[in-house]
């Protein structure tokens, strides 16, 4: 949908995507030190919500049909947090629900319309997989490195991964159909208004002149700078369900991989002290589906 307003399209919710995706458990018994992105820490105001801990997850997705087309994503689920009280009338609001803390991905389409849709706090960032997305009817690889690179690197320029993984699924028994309406736990998500970037204004301003005279920021180019006119705020609370369906779902083993970029760098993109178990989830021909969000204000 061309978006008068903005650089980049819009496209509203609800999503349905087809995706590849690997999720990393976890449990954490408080927050990490650096869990929010410093445009986002605001949200560390216990005002907005209590840590009130649960299973969270590292969920890395390989889209690769969704409607703004094919893109990667990292994202960090810390557990569910305490929704506080609201007066916009009966609305079905949950007292604690998941919160999505961390979150990137390599396309600026989709961190406009994330950032819009769901209050969901996206990124950009430079992503590296060993092997493909495993096709239709074939076996995944023997193993899968995943990195992830701060926005504006290059394969070769000597940038280390801010994240690093390997995964090995299991092959000694069948992958399995799974609907995530089987999950014993509820996919309900609530995130707080999100805040945008000094400069936000000024930078689509520039961008729609730009398209005016026949120059557009390819959706893929993750450079730093092109991140200011995508990274858009909203000033209401949203809440949304996240569902589908997985055609092979298979166990894995997980192993974070020490990262050596070491410094202040690598901490400000990723936060401290976040293991997964050393068992994870490996989800081939998935189709999920994000529901268009509750929407409120304190």
């Amino acid at each position: 949908m061309v978006n008068e307003m903005h650089p980049v399209p819009r496209a509203p919710a609800p999503w349905t995507m087809r995706a590849e995706s690997y999720l990393l458990l976890l449990r954490l018994k408080e927050l990490p030190e650096g869990l929010y992105d410093g445009l986002e820490e605001a949200w560390q105001d216990e005002g907005l919500g209590r840590f009130k801990g649960g299973l969270g997850a590292v969920m890395i997705v390989r889209y690769a049909d969704t409607p703004i087309g094919p893109y990667d994503e990292l994202m960090l689920i810390p557990g569910n947090f305490s929704v506080p009280n609201h007066t916009s009338g009966p609305l079905k609001i949950p007292k604690k629900a998941l919160r999505i803390a961390r979150i990137y991905v390599s396309q600026r389409t989709t961190t406009y319309n994330g950032r819009l849709n769901w209050n969901i706090p996206k990124h950009l960032a430079r992503f590296s997989f060993s092997a493909p997305v495993t096709s239709h009817g074939a076996s995944p690889p023997q193993d899968l490195t995943v990195k992830v690179f701060p926005p504006g690197t290059e394969d070769g320029d000597g940038v280390q991964p801010f994240f690093a993984c390997k995964l090995t699924p299991w092959r000694w028994v069948p992958a399995v159909p799974f609907n995530m309406s089987w999950a014993p736990i509820s996919m309900m998500h609530v995130q707080p208004p999100i805040p945008k970037p000094a400069g936000h204004a000024k930078a689509v301003a520039a961008e729609l002149q730009d398209r005016k005279s026949g120059v557009e920021v390819d959706p893929y180019d993750i450079s730093p700078k092109n991140e200011v006119a995508v990274a858009t705020g909203t000033d209401r609370w949203c809440a949304f369900d996240i569902g589908g369906k997985v055609h092979k779902a298979r166990g894995c083993w997980v192993q974070i991989l020490p990262s050596i970029a070491g410094g202040q760098d690598e901490e400000k993109y990723w936060p401290k002290g976040v293991t997964p178990w050393g068992v994870g989830g490996w989800m081939e021909d998935a189709v999920l589906v994000i529901e268009e969000p509750l929407e409120w204000k304190l």
